[in-house]
């Protein structure tokens, strides 16, 4: 079932990708290129989210309905 997988053919740039991804944090510096990012995950949206929360936090109503007879709501509708 498993079986080995030595007959696939790899191509050495997926394979450098995949290492360079996998190893990110050894090569990783913080400056023009990378800092906008870093600001707009670690803080823009988080703040965003935030706010959102807080400005809607009383002004939905999750609580449900009681529910009507169909007998009720079909008369209401005639």
């Amino acid at each position: 079932m498993g079986g080995h997988h030595d007959n696939l053919l790899k191509d050495p740039a997926i394979e450098e990708w995949i290492w360079m991804r996998q190893n990110t944090n050894r090569y990783f510096k913080i400056n023009r290129r990378t800092a906008p990012a870093l600001l707009m995950m670690g803080l823009a949206i988080p703040a965003a989210t935030f706010y959102f929360a807080i400005s809607t936090q009383d002004k939905v109503n999750l609580k449900p309905e009681a529910k009507k007879a169909w007998a009720q709501a079909y008369a209401k509708n005639e």
